[in-house]
């Protein structure tokens, strides 16, 4: 018995010495620079001083998991940019962790729609599919989102299309509206 005990002592001391090693090691390699001068690796920093943001960059271009969270250290954030664009699906959430809203299936746009503001047909650059949640995690509406290189999906510059459901907070199904 005294074997077994000395034997898992021993294992965890290693493995707490190992990670505290690990830790003091990894805390080097945030906000490096490759030999081009370009971000490279995980970059952590704080954007109008009241959210921190975690990236990942490869030759100075986003690319891997990326974490924002406000400063009482509460994800608000989490998405993945596949050589600088964004990829996969990425979560919102609110301020007490509740998830908001997602977007996925992020592509090139073809889809034209006609500018409301001087009536000429235009075609977005981007697309993707977009999720919102009432707090009760039931959905509230979801549809394709287009948008412009130099804007965001999240921005309010982005613009419905095609066919979007709407629903009441028990998740019935309440409407639909086409957009054009």
């Amino acid at each position: 018995m005294k074997t077994k005990v000395s034997i898992l002592f021993i294992i965890s001391f290693v493995l707490f010495h190992c990670n505290i090693m690990a830790q003091k090691g990894y805390a080097d390699k945030v906000n490096q620079l490759n030999s081009k001068g370009q971000k490279e690796g995980l970059w952590i920093d704080t954007i109008q001083k009241i959210r921190l943001r975690e990236v990942y960059y490869k030759n100075g271009i986003e690319s891997g998991i990326f974490k924002q969270y406000n400063l009482e250290g509460r994800l608000l954030i989490f998405g993945e940019y596949c050589e600088g664009k964004e990829c996969g699906t990425w979560y919102y959430f609110g301020s007490y962790g509740h998830l908001i809203m997602t977007f996925k299936d992020f592509s090139k746009n073809t889809y034209s729609t006609i500018n409301e503001g001087n009536g000429e047909i235009y075609v977005p650059d981007y697309k993707c599919y977009m999720t919102s949640y009432y707090s009760n995690g039931n959905i509230k509406d979801e549809g394709l989102l287009l948008w412009n290189e130099g804007d965001s999906f999240e921005s309010d510059f982005s613009i419905e299309y095609g066919e979007w459901k709407y629903y009441d907070e028990t998740g019935t199904l309440i409407k639909t509206k086409e957009f054009k």
